[in-house]
């Protein structure tokens, strides 16, 4: 039987020679590691901001060690990275920012949000917090970002994790992903309270009744006009990832989820992700997009492996 413990946790080996303080044994979470861990309170995050002289962006960081940066995927914010915090922050300094138009960040004045500017507040965020080059994961769109980063910026990025991340254009949405985007939009430019977007928000979405409130309530927050950019096929205006890959230099780990559960990178676009960088560990799991939520065992498993070899 597996129970769900909605916090983070840091995580403590057993080998060492003392547990940190306030450690506490869990042996049935479906998404945690064995050994000892250590709940992370949200109030012993750091909180900061930073201005890329476009936006400000807003972030969280813990720990100590070399950075590693968490980018997170379309309508969330650092929060969907919750349970992978306090894990990774137990070797490495985490810093997750929410991105423009997202979470505690800044709206873009001139509704720039294509790749092209997420790529550029990225890069200017790792280059004034991280000081070093730093680990890069991301998901969806912040996989996407994170390509970016790892190609036009190559001194900025040790390694880079992307998680199905989204490197085709709209116009490879299915009708249906279109007009589901076109009635967020439209609903959340009615300037929705939290209690609205919880019964607005994907009225048929089938998640538990938890993250269809987080989902809710991370939504509130998003400039309705992120939208645009999907909705308008411009996403890819000022960077196509197709002509980037030989830019990447780094150690690259493609995680791709299963297109008939949800996935948005195709085998064949896998295949010219993992020919086209140099240096590419190409994992497919059968789970849907999230895969850090839906298969957090897996998804630790095959980033941890992976962080070991750099």
């Amino acid at each position: 039987m597996f129970i769900r413990i909605k916090v983070a946790w840091w995580m403590y080996h057993p080998g060492d020679s003392k547990p940190p303080e306030h450690s506490a044994l869990v042996t049935q979470a479906e998404f945690v590691l064995p050994g000892t861990y250590r709940v992370v309170e949200e109030s012993l995050l750091k909180q900061g901001s930073h201005d890329t002289g476009e936006v400000t962006i807003n972030y969280v960081e813990v720990g100590e060690g070399d950075p590693l940066v968490l980018l997170h995927g379309f309508t969330s914010d650092w929060r969907s990275w919750s349970q992978e915090i306090g894990l990774l922050s137990h070797r490495w300094r985490v810093l997750v920012p929410d991105a423009r138009g997202h979470g505690g960040s800044a709206r873009s004045e001139d509704r720039e949000y294509g790749y092209g500017a997420r790529i550029r507040d990225a890069a200017s965020f790792i280059r004034a917090t991280a000081g070093v080059p730093a680990v890069v994961i991301g998901h969806s769109m912040g996989g996407a970002t994170a390509m970016g980063i790892a190609a036009l910026h190559p001194e900025l990025v040790r390694a880079a994790v992307l998680e199905d991340p989204h490197v085709s254009s709209a116009s490879g949405f299915p009708d249906e992903a279109r007009v589901w985007m076109e009635g967020n939009r439209a609903f959340l430019r009615t300037s929705p309270s939290f209690g609205e977007a919880v019964d607005g928000m994907n009225a048929n979405s089938n998640k538990d009744a938890a993250a269809h409130r987080l989902d809710a309530s991370q939504a509130v927050k998003m400039d309705p006009e992120t939208y645009n950019p999907f909705i308008d096929d411009a996403m890819f205006d000022a960077f196509d990832p197709g002509t980037v890959l030989s830019q990447v230099k780094c150690p690259v780990l493609l995680l791709q989820a299963d297109p008939k559960q949800g996935g948005v990178v195709g085998n064949s676009a896998a295949e010219h992700i993992r020919t086209g960088v140099s240096d590419c560990t190409h994992v497919k799991l059968d789970v849907g997009h999230s895969i850090h939520k839906d298969a957090p065992i897996n998804f630790r498993r095959s980033v941890f492996d992976f962080l070991d070899t750099i």
